[in-house]
């Protein structure tokens, strides 16, 4: 079975893409859109009054619903208002003077009503109207005045024992004095709490008609509507604007009064819930009245035209999603061919906001990417390394131009007191040291030498040194076998022995020694030059240590600052370089290098 199916599958993925939207197409669209046709065909017409009727009362059942729904989400609303015990405490205070009551107000009262009206788009205005005279009118919050107690909905909440009331009447237009408008509210009594009513408090919902009307709207394929109060008077009417014409309110016409007339003319009522304030008010959908026959005489030439449509239309979107995919999946095949030759260029098409729009937009965003990456980085960076290694090289030259002559100098100014000292009888020794120090300078072209090949150099050095001295200069050389293989810049201690003779030893009186010592701890390898010449005190200490941090090369301390930039630049300012001394006793100079800049693991392993 399993290798049936991968067949097939290798099969299917082997048809090209216009043959797959093809047969897509043939037994997808065409032929169940043919077969839906002939079925509908045969249907029978008698049905089709039944089921208008039918889908008639559904409209008018689902606009009753969604405006019952609209009523009782405001009544609930002035519920969770009449249940907020703060709220109705700061409607209830008594404020001393305006200043006061406009504190309460901007911290919270201004904002508490707001969000219903903002969360509710079928709410047009929500406030409350209170006969406490401390507070400001204004915004959402109202003192009642004679004026408003002549007002229809405050003459039916007090005609009435009931809490909530939905009122009909007319009032002022706010955006047209001269112009009355239908509103209807939602009227509730706030007395939830018997110990918060010394003023009387009334919440007023307003509900946005337009919004009705549009709920109306929704339907208007179907159904006109009349919207009917308690006394039969037409509130809203879908064909009408709420800007009322007259005083009162249209009463509704006798004809819609009579149940058996409306059956007769095919007219559709439907009462508002049954809560006690929507008692009376119905909704009254009215049909077309040639809406039946014609739906009756439509049925051939719909489906003649269904046909014709359920097939051209789908033969023609078809072809064009099939080119809007055959074309991009081209182009953006073409264009991955160039990123496979290095040539990173975007597809200049409108990608579309499907799956294939979104891959042509990551595969551009990704060229542009690379693009920048090689233009403005990667090429960039080379420029910018090339540079350096150019610079860091021309620094190690010129630093190491200085070191070879310096060190040749002093070597030379040895022998010259040696022969004047000796009466030029035994320098052949000191000579020999000198050629051989001369062979391994010319030899030494790397910049990075072996410990060991750096302390046979020393050694040269000191013999000569021993020889100046005779037995009033010794030296030891302690070195740890394991480290005879690691690397360092070459004459980095050779320059520091060299100074210890030169600037250490040279005044002293009495016995001359030099110490030696390189060895590992856990982090650094640590290397250590050691004298017991003159030293120096704190100051002379102090301004040695400036000197290795300035960038002119004339001075002095010339040595000791060609060590300290070369291990900075080697070591990328990793490395450390100490100097301890006590004058007329000692001084002790310290390299500490970080392991891992010197060797690997494996190649540590491999020499020891």
């Amino acid at each position: 079975m399993n290798r049936k199916w991968k067949l097939f599958s290798h099969i299917v993925n082997d048809i090209p893409l216009k043959y797959k939207f093809l047969f897509i197409y043939l037994l997808c669209v065409l032929l169940p859109i043919m077969s839906i046709n002939i079925l509908f065909y045969m249907q029978n017409s008698r049905d089709t009054q039944s089921r208008e009727r039918e889908n008639l009362q559904i409209s008018l059942d689902r606009a009753a619903y969604e405006l019952t729904q609209i009523v009782n989400e405001s009544v609930a609303i002035g519920n969770t208002v009449a249940a907020d015990r703060t709220f109705n405490g700061k409607l209830e205070a008594s404020y001393s003077d305006l200043s006061i009551y406009y504190e309460t107000y901007d911290s919270y009262l201004r904002d508490k009503l707001r969000p219903y009206t903002d969360q509710y788009p079928y709410i047009s205005w929500l406030g409350v109207f209170t006969t406490n005279p401390t507070i400001g009118s204004g915004g959402s919050y109202f003192v009642l005045k004679d004026s408003d107690k002549q007002s229809e909905w405050y003459r039916k909440l007090t005609d009435t024992k009931e809490k909530v009331v939905v009122a009909s009447y007319l009032d002022m237009n706010p955006m047209n004095p001269q112009q009355k408008r239908v509103y209807v509210s939602i009227i509730r009594k706030l007395e939830n709490f018997p110990d918060l009513m010394t003023y009387t408090k009334y919440l007023r919902v307003d509900l946005q008609l337009d919004k009705v009307q549009e709920l109306f709207n929704k339907e208007q394929n179907y159904l006109q509507f009349k919207l009917v109060n308690a006394n039969n008077r037409v509130v809203l009417d879908s064909n009408l604007s709420y800007i009322a014409k007259e005083n009162l309110l249209p009463p509704l016409a006798k004809e819609y009064l009579d149940s058996s007339n409306n059956e007769a003319n095919g007219n559709f009522i439907s009462s508002l819930g049954t809560a006690s304030y929507l008692s009376g008010w119905k909704l009254i959908g009215i049909p077309e009245r040639a809406r039946f026959q014609q739906k009756q005489n439509a049925v051939i030439k719909f489906g003649i035209v269904l046909t014709l449509c359920s097939t051209v239309i789908p033969t023609v979107l078809i072809f064009t999603i099939l080119q809007s995919y055959n074309l991009r999946v081209r182009r953006l095949s073409k264009h991955m061919q160039w990123v496979k030759n290095e040539r990173f260029e975007p597809i200049n098409m409108y990608e579309g906001k499907d799956e294939i729009g979104g891959l042509l937009r990551s595969f551009n965003l990704m060229t542009v990417k690379i693009r920048n990456l090689i233009n403005d980085v990667y090429k960039l960076e080379i420029q910018k390394k090339d540079l350096e290694l150019e610079r860091v090289r021309a620094e190690l030259n010129f630093l190491q131009s200085q070191v070879d002559p310096h060190f040749l100098f002093n070597t030379l100014n040895a022998i010259l007191v040696v022969c004047k000292k000796h009466r030029y009888e035994h320098v052949t020794d000191i000579i020999r040291s000198l050629s051989q120090i001369l062979r391994r300078l010319l030899s030494w072209k790397d910049d990075l030498v072996t410990i060991e090949e750096e302390i046979s150099f020393i050694k040269m050095y000191l013999q000569i040194e021993k020889f100046r001295f005779q037995d009033r200069f010794t030296y030891e050389i302690d070195i740890d076998p394991k480290i005879l293989f690691c690397r360092i810049p070459k004459m980095s201690i050779q320059t520091l022995v060299e100074n210890a003779c030169k600037h250490g030893l040279q005044s002293v009186k009495g016995d001359r020694r030099i110490h030696i010592s390189a060895g590992l701890d856990d982090r650094y390898l640590i290397i250590r030059v050691k004298d017991n010449g003159i030293g120096m005190d704190a100051a002379k200490l102090n301004s040695i240590l400036q000197n290795l941090h300035v960038e002119e090369e004339a001075g002095k301390s010339i040595g000791l600052r060609n060590v300290y930039k070369r291990l900075n630049l080697f070591y990328n300012d990793r490395s450390l370089f100490l100097i301890d001394s006590k004058a007329y006793e000692q001084t002790s100079v310290t390299i500490q290098i970080p392991i891992g800049l010197i060797l690997s693991q494996e190649e540590a392993a491999e020499h020891v």
